[in-house]
């Protein structure tokens, strides 16, 4: 675990910030302004945990600062682990803030290790702005370094469902609601497309 005060990746300067807890006062499509203490943080977040963490009364944004010449943006994440995977993210050539924030946005960092694991050039293509050759350098230096938490082969079926349902079209956040609730009721990747399916198409309940 990165230690409180330890530099970042790509920033050149120590990190002041270990996390940012206050009132979700407004959202855009890309960041959440926080009150803390009467002062207003602008902090971008992946973007599918927008609704989410606006909707909350109080949010804790473990942070990563990026300092350059002309700006000072700050990253947050609900969680540790969701910060030590951006930071990694960030360390492959091609990914900056805004893809790295892409990439979590659409994959839990759970399943993004599976992902990894595999080696799934097709789950990584999914992220807008990701080809194959960056889908390849990114399981070529992270595979070793972001493993597994959990060995729930559920993750793997809702990967690969998302995968497939996103293909056919379906928005993520759409979907990803729909895969958890069948998830554990299926045992395999066709059975669960199948399921959600007939839900998000208005059949079955």
């Amino acid at each position: 675990m990165q230690q409180a005060g330890d530099p970042g990746p790509q920033t050149g300067v120590r990190t002041i910030f270990a996390f940012v807890e206050g009132q979700p006062v407004s959202a855009a499509a890309d960041y959440l302004v926080l009150e803390v203490g009467g002062l207003g943080f602008r902090i971008f977040v992946p973007p599918s945990k927008i609704e989410e963490l606006a909707a909350k009364p109080l949010v804790r944004l473990h942070i990563h600062m990026v300092v350059r010449e002309d700006s000072i943006n700050l990253y947050g994440f609900a969680s540790e682990a969701e910060l030590t995977a951006f930071r990694q993210l960030i360390t492959v050539s091609g990914i900056g803030p805004k893809l790295g924030l892409a990439v979590l946005s659409t994959w839990e960092v759970n399943q993004l290790a599976q992902i990894l694991a595999s080696g799934d050039l097709k789950a990584l293509t999914t992220v807008s702005g990701i080809g194959v050759k960056t889908a390849q350098r990114i399981c070529l230096e992270l595979k070793d370094k972001l493993k597994p938490t959990s060995s729930d082969e559920s993750v793997g079926l809702l990967t690969n469902a998302e995968v497939a349902l996103t293909g056919l079209g379906f928005r993520l956040n759409e979907v990803r609601p729909v895969l958890r609730g069948l998830a554990r009721e299926c045992s395999s990747v066709e059975e669960l497309v199948r399921r959600a399916l007939a839900r998000l198409v208005g059949g079955e309940r």
